[in-house]
């Protein structure tokens, strides 16, 4: 008996293990998702941009209900600034593949000359017009921007 409940927890925890590890890794396969910095080069106080597109496979839409968000790790070097700029389509409730979805970022105004890390995650969820599916999926992103005075 007791070696059946440690085969349990070994599965289990094998399990667990291997679906945490792969969540970050992982790529979609019905959506391309291009993020990218504006300003790869900034000052102390300055404002940046990230900018989102969105290249989905034929039959699949971004949905806006539950509606896109986008995280920037709390630091105290960079911060998001404004509100999340996302494109609504014509048809209602979804993402216009045909315009970027824009977030601006702040650095702080103490921040030293070199670098700094901006890193985050991008959440959505995506649907399948013929299937009648869909799902969600984390975008995590990460940016190295020079810090010039």
């Amino acid at each position: 008996m007791k070696s059946v409940i440690i085969s349990i927890l070994i599965c289990s925890f094998i399990l667990s293990c291997s679906l945490l590890a792969g969540d970050a890794s992982k790529v979609n396969e019905y959506v391309k998702v291009d993020i990218k910095v504006k300003q790869k080069y900034m000052k102390p106080g300055e404002t940046g941009e990230l900018k989102i597109t969105f290249k989905p496979k034929s039959g699949i839409h971004i949905n806006l209900d539950p509606p896109l968000s986008i995280k920037i790790d709390s630091t105290a070097d960079v911060r998001s600034s404004g509100k999340f700029d996302i494109p609504k389509s014509t048809k209602k409730g979804y993402f216009d593949i045909t315009k970027t979805a824009k977030q601006q970022f702040t650095l702080s105004r103490k921040i030293t000359s070199g670098t700094v890390l901006l890193k985050g995650m991008l959440s959505y969820f995506y649907c399948s017009d013929t299937d009648g599916w869909c799902s969600r999926f984390k975008q995590p992103f990460e940016f190295t921007i020079s810090i010039k005075k």
